[in-house]
């Protein structure tokens, strides 16, 4: 991993589920916002111009919806390391922040959203 900060990062990813701590947020789909950071070396890629050097933010894309889309989950917590133990598999060598957010929660006071941050090191 670079030392001067290198990422990647795709914002914005939306998707429709069914996540939610009780019974009745999970029986009603939500909408779900995703942003992840990859952080890794950029030297080579930045030098090549090819996007065998690099990764593919269309597959990280994929994964964050497949994921959000084909599993349940109660808690934002679970989701998000979820996705990204699924970037990891691919690319084990990299460290990664994804943030979930669930938007227009059941909660008072209608916040926009609610979320959590998770930061992972490069698996070793």
């Amino acid at each position: 991993m670079s030392d001067a900060g290198d990422a990647i990062y795709v914002n914005g990813i939306e998707f429709e589920a069914s996540h939610g701590y009780t019974v009745a947020e999970r029986k009603l789909t939500r909408r779900f916002r995703c942003h992840i950071e990859i952080r890794r070396d950029l030297a080579v890629s930045s030098r090549s111009d090819r996007i065998q050097d690099t990764l593919d933010y269309r597959t990280v894309c994929q994964i964050a919806v497949e994921i959000g889309t084909g599993r349940t989950f109660r808690l934002l917590e679970a989701l998000a390391g979820a996705i990204a133990d699924g970037v990891q598999e691919h690319h084990p060598d990299v460290g990664i922040t994804v943030v979930v957010e669930k938007l227009s929660p059941p909660c008072p006071g209608a916040p926009a959203a609610t979320g959590v941050r998770l930061v992972r090191l490069p698996r070793q």
